[in-house]
């Protein structure tokens, strides 16, 4: 568990520097703008890394038992993250309601599989997340973030779907390969 929680920190450590813009440009000043983005990937990676061996490793405390439904409710939310997330990279009409698809997506994902796992590390895992972005999407909003205004076109629309569904379908196929829960009955 040790593990997860240090990932945790260094992940979430590293997306707030961004927030407090004195921090940022200190280290932009230090190291330059290249260095500043290679710093930040390689130690969100590292961060990343121990999130998931520290997760595959934490030993299974139960919090709390999911209801039956739950499979069924993370599937449909996965696929509203998906479709989120996806619009993030394809600009699609999901723009015109929220500035922010990527951490509505984070969050979609974070409380599916809330609902669909009862251990502790999941509950650090997934609750950590949709606080993070909960949070950062607030924060976002005070600072300005607005709605797209931008003319965006059916086929966008169309082509965000397609590939949240294929997505979809490729994390249900092989779930059980970086997880090690199977999702094909």
């Amino acid at each position: 568990m040790q593990l997860l929680i240090i990932g945790l920190i260094i992940f979430f450590a590293l997306h707030l520097i961004p927030a407090m813009g004195g921090l940022r440009s200190s280290l932009v000043g230090k190291i330059g703008e290249n260095g500043y983005k290679a710093l930040f990937a390689l130690g969100s990676l590292a961060g990343l890394v121990l999130i998931v061996i520290g997760k595959g490793d934490a030993d299974f405390i139960e919090v709390y038992e999911p209801p039956a439904w739950a499979m069924h409710v993370t599937g449909l939310l996965m696929l509203l993250a998906l479709v989120a997330m996806v619009s993030f990279i394809v600009k699609s009409r999901l723009r015109k309601f929220t500035p922010h698809p990527m951490l509505w997506g984070v969050s979609f994902w974070a409380i599916g599989h809330l609902i669909a796992n009862g251990d502790l590390a999941s509950l650090l895992l997934f609750g950590s997340f949709l606080l993070y972005s909960q949070l950062t999407i607030v924060t976002a909003n005070r600072r300005g973030a607005r709605v797209s205004d931008e003319k965006i076109s059916l086929m966008q629309d169309g082509i965000a779907l397609v590939v949240a569904a294929l997505a979809y379908f490729g994390l249900m196929m092989f779930h059980a390969s970086f997880t090690g829960i199977s999702l094909m009955a």
